[in-house]
């Protein structure tokens, strides 16, 4: 089968452009592996588990120890912040600029009520 210049040309333009974002996606994916490598592949399974969970606490309360719900939400914090670099890094320098200005007005101090620093300060 014959396939003329233009046609040629058009369909390796074409497939450099598909291998290239190939490329740019495995990258991805491997950046994203180096930033969780001690929890193995696993992660984002438990993190998806953990949002459930803590959303069907939050549904039926009293079915679940309020630290151990907050506890499920600081470790989906902590799993989407060491996701944002790897995902926003296309976003706009002024865009993540005002989204991580957000994230420093709200910290993730919350996570730790003062309940809990009054049972670490009685079992000292």
């Amino acid at each position: 089968m014959f396939v003329s210049k233009k046609k040629y040309d058009l369909l390796l333009t074409r497939y450099e452009l598909a291998a290239s974002r190939a490329d740019q996606l495995e990258k991805l994916f491997t950046e994203f592996e180096r930033s969780c490598p001690s929890h193995g592949n696993g992660w984002s399974y438990k993190c998806i588990l953990e949002c459930r969970e803590a959303a069907q606490a939050i549904a039926q309360p009293g079915s679940e120890d309020l630290g151990m719900t907050i506890d499920r939400m600081a470790f989906i914090d902590r799993y989407l912040n060491k996701l944002i670099p790897v995902v926003t890094r296309r976003m706009p320098d002024f865009e993540r600029q005002m989204w991580e200005d957000a994230l420093k007005r709200r910290t993730a101090d919350i996570y730790v009520p003062p309940y809990r620093y009054c049972q670490q300060e009685g079992d000292a």
